[in-house]
């Protein structure tokens, strides 16, 4: 992976700061959307597991359908665009692909040129909505840029939850452990 950073000025001499990300790209699934413009997980594989014993202790497999990978020709066609190919010819890496994404949003994630990252686009396009870096020893996702929430951890909304729902501590030692009333002997 590598990365540009590019000043774009509209007719209206407005700046818009982008970083061009060069990614090599991986795996690349087709992403689906219903009539509500609600977006649908893709077909991943082409099979699923089926439980078939009691609590789940047994599985098989079946057919799922086709899956919604996409070549890299494929995704290099649909997000390749040529105005913004000009500008990041000279900085792309061979078998790379650009996407852009604005400074801001980059300032929320921390990224290393050796890094793996899982995007998602806005559309059919290089302009990205997600960008978020996996930590391959523990495959999990670790640092995100695409709005705060989507990066915080479970544990981080628990807490917040509960400082949100927690009363607030009184400072008088009255009622503080049981009263006298309360001993039976």
């Amino acid at each position: 992976m590598g990365r540009s950073r590019h000043v774009i000025t509209d007719s209206t001499n407005n700046k818009c700061r982008y970083y061009a990300l060069h990614i090599k790209v991986n795996q690349a699934h087709k992403r689906k959307f219903d009539s509500k413009g609600v977006e649908i997980e893709p077909n991943f594989s082409e099979t699923q597991k089926v439980n078939t014993g009691y609590l789940m202790s047994s599985y098989k497999t079946e057919a799922k359908g086709k899956t919604d990978k996409l070549q890299t020709s494929e995704v290099e066609a649909i997000v390749n665009k040529p105005a913004l190919l000009e500008l990041t010819a000279k900085h792309r890496p061979a078998n790379c692909l650009t996407f852009w994404v604005e400074e801001k949003e980059m300032d929320k994630i921390e990224l290393e040129n050796e890094d793996v990252i899982r995007i998602k686009t806005q559309g059919d396009g290089p302009f990205l909505f997600s960008v978020a870096k996996l930590d391959l020893q523990s495959h999990t996702v670790g640092n995100y840029a695409g709005g705060e929430e989507v990066g915080a951890t479970w544990t981080d909304k628990v807490f917040a939850a509960k400082d949100r729902d927690s009363p607030q501590q009184s400072t008088s030692q009255e009622g503080m452990g049981a009263d006298e009333d309360e001993w039976d002997d």
